[in-house]
């Protein structure tokens, strides 16, 4: 008989064998109750029987990767003369001995203990002795020898569960997959054969026992695109939703606007922006609330695209709100609308902590006149409500907490147009995911006349160190402001402060004839905000600081930009921290200096590939997607957003191509049967996606 996954979440992996009360009360910590839970556990790793010696077996001068399985029979830890730490495991397989040796501060020695078994990986290096040793390999702990008596060419290896050992799992989703006879498929046969897709029931018994690694490969696709295609159900939903229940003012808008808005700003708008301009028209012109995310790489000018937004909405008579996260910002935001805006008659107007007069502003909002409200998060203090809210943008809307965004959009009666923008490029399909509820414009052009800032990586040795200071020499002589940014160390923030300190000492040691300044992390909001703002009234030649330099600051005399310990960034941030000089008509230069005392070929290899892209590329948007195949998607968009934490074998690094398919596929099914069923195991499968599903 058919099941499908719905009718198999009302079993309770109780009526399983080998599952008592203590593993049941296990297996609910992690949120396993069903038999859908248990199937749905996918192994995070397949070893390969091929593959596995016996230590008796290796060969001298072997040069392939092979895996062997023993006792830990000793630890010892040894550090050098020049602090290496050096870790030692010796791994006993009866048939002979191995040592598994790691460099550095992996503390290996507090994750096992003597007597544990386990599996190690690697290249080995066979000693004229006849001794086995590895560098630096794999290690995984198993509860028993009994792990490895399981039948198949490939034995599945699951995320740890507390007193639910490897082989007592698989052989629970052994007996559940038995029991299903045939399990309810929502793609037809038709559309599985056009995508090379496995059945449904295929895919997961083959993902837990393949008998090949191609195997292994098209059953996590299948499971991949189901996944994706849940995530597009529920923002379809989602929209659906908010379309039918939510109204917004439509506003009188024909192409006229545009060309006026054309013919009186100082510059020309490149394709790109004219199209996200249109977007944002058509949205603002419907009768439903726009939700569009404006992305663009730094300098490429979204605050002339968000411009025409409020001069849109202000010509049909409305208020527009630009909530910023730091006062910095919104007195920056306020600038560029005045010189980008000031053609026009418009009413301007700015609301922080700072502000002294602030009657005069809070009439303007609660008679409801036409005009730009910029502010902070003093836009949505209680004592602020808006009558005649028709726009609301928010400027690097990840720095704003969900019930604070909402806040602004809270309104008596209907709700405002809403537009987010970012300057942190985040790849299209990568988007798709994260923001599937909103719509997506991208500025991909970047205005013509823009200087490329040229960027170095320089070792840490002291020949490139006094080379560091002889390029800022030349900047300071030709009147130019510089910023120094040092890493933040998340294990102490108080060797942070000390690490950034001693840069700063020795900065103001070296350039003693100028002004030197120290920004950190446990300076209150106001100092921080003050000495940006001496920043950027040119008060200060150097900026010495230990926490990003604000995103969007614009300071146009600021021509270099010194990173230290320039691999210990991310990608993003690095191009992020560049982007902060080169904002005038001065050529603008960016180093990337490595840790003091270290080589290029020292620093990790993530590190080194992080350099190279950024010494390499000055597009955001490849880089992003460059950070994203370094790191993984869980550390790039955070997995708690839209319901990504449920994606349990998708992966935006690597399953691009299948997120595009199930896209379009989603767009193309008809039968809405088959979508209701979709929508039921969505909610179903994505838990968290209610909780989240609000991405602005």
């Amino acid at each position: 008989m058919e099941r499908s996954l719905s009718y198999l979440s009302e079993i309770s992996v109780s009526e399983l064998k080998g599952f008592g009360e203590k593993r049941i009360n296990s297996l609910k910590k992690h949120g396993i109750n069903s038999v859908t839970d248990l199937i749905r556990i996918f192994p995070r790793k397949h070893y390969d029987r091929s593959k596995i010696m016996n230590l008796s077996e290796v060969p001298p001068n072997i040069e392939k990767e092979i895996t062997i399985f023993g006792k830990i029979t000793d630890i010892s830890v040894f550090t050098t003369k020049t602090r290496l730490r050096i870790t030692t495991l010796t791994i006993n397989d009866e048939t002979g001995i191995a040592r598994a040796k790691w460099f550095g501060p992996q503390y290996i020695e507090s994750r096992f203990k003597k007597d544990d078994i386990v599996a190690v990986a690697g290249v080995p290096d066979v000693k004229k002795t006849g001794t086995v040793e590895f560098k630096n390999p794999v290690i995984e702990s198993f509860s028993s020898e009994q792990d490895l008596s399981e039948t198949g060419s490939f034995i599945s290896f699951y995320p740890k569960i507390d007193g639910v050992p490897n082989k007592v799992l698989r052989s629970g989703i052994k007996q559940a997959l038995e029991r299903i006879p045939e399990l309810k498929d929502i793609i037809p046969d038709k559309d599985r054969n056009k995508f090379s897709l496995y059945t449904r029931l295929d895919s997961y018994q083959k993902i837990h026992f393949p008998e090949s690694f191609e195997e292994y490969k098209l059953a996590k696709k299948r499971l991949a695109f189901d996944e994706f295609i849940y995530l597009q159900s529920l923002f379809s939903h989602s929209k659906d939703i908010y379309k039918t229940e939510q109204k917004s003012y439509s506003m009188k808008i024909d192409s006229s606007l545009l060309k006026s808005f054309e013919t009186k700003i100082p510059f020309s708008l490149t394709n790109s922006q004219k199209s996200c301009i249109k977007e944002i028209f058509e949205d603002l012109s419907s009768n439903y609330p726009m939700k569009r995310l404006l992305q663009g790489d730094v300098g490429s000018g979204k605050t002339i695209v968000a411009a025409a937004g409020v001069y849109a909405a202000i010509e049909n008579g409305k208020q527009v709100a630009l909530m910023a996260p730091t006062e910095v910002l919104a007195e920056q935001h306020l600038n560029s609308f005045e010189k980008y805006l000031n053609f026009f008659d418009i009413d301007m107007h700015i609301l922080t902590s700072s502000v002294k007069d602030r009657k005069s502003v809070m009439k303007v909002i609660e008679n409801g006149d036409p005009a730009l409200i910029i502010g902070t998060h003093a836009l949505i203090q209680e004592n602020v409500k808006f009558n005649n809210l028709g726009l609301a943008i928010i400027d690097e809307q990840q720095r704003f907490g969900v019930e604070q965004r909402k806040k602004l959009m809270i309104s008596d009666d209907l709700t405002p147009h809403q537009l987010v923008m970012t300057a942190t490029p985040i790849p299209r399909t990568t988007a798709l995911a994260i923001y599937g509820d909103l719509e997506l414009s991208i500025i991909n052009e970047m205005p013509p006349g823009r200087k490329k800032i040229n960027s170095k990586v320089l070792a840490g040795g002291k020949r490139e160190s006094n080379e560091v200071f002889n390029i800022a020499r030349e900047h300071l002589e030709k009147k130019s402001q510089i910023f120094v940014v040092c890493p933040y160390i998340e294990e102490s923030e108080n060797s942070d402060i000390k690490a950034a300190e001693k840069v700063y000492e020795l900065y103001k040691s070296e350039f003693n004839k100028y002004n030197v300044e120290l920004l950190h992390g446990k300076m209150k909001a106001d100092e921080k905000e003050n000495k940006m703002l001496k920043m950027k009234n040119g008060e200060i030649d150097i900026m010495v600081s230990t926490v990003v330099i604000e995103v969007g600051i614009d300071i146009t005399n600021a021509t270099l930009m010194i990173i230290e310990s320039a691999e210990r960034f991310g990608l993003n941030q690095l191009h992020q921290l560049r982007g902060r000089v080169g904002r005038g008509d001065k050529q603008s230069e960016c180093i990337f200096h490595i840790t003091e005392g270290k080589s290029f070929s020292k620093i990790t290899k993530d590190g080194q590939e992080r350099l190279n892209a950024i010494e390499q590329n000055d597009d955001g948007f490849k880089l992003s997607e460059l950070d994203l195949q370094i790191r993984g998607e869980g550390k790039v968009t955070g997995t708690s957003q839209s319901g990504l934490s449920d994606l349990k074998i998708a992966n935006l690094r690597t399953d691009y191509e299948i997120l595009e398919t199930s896209k379009e596929y989603f767009l193309s099914m008809e039968d809405e049967e088959i979508k209701s069923e979709l929508f039921l195991e969505a909610n179903l499968l994505f838990p968290n996606f209610g909780k989240t599903k609000d991405s602005t």
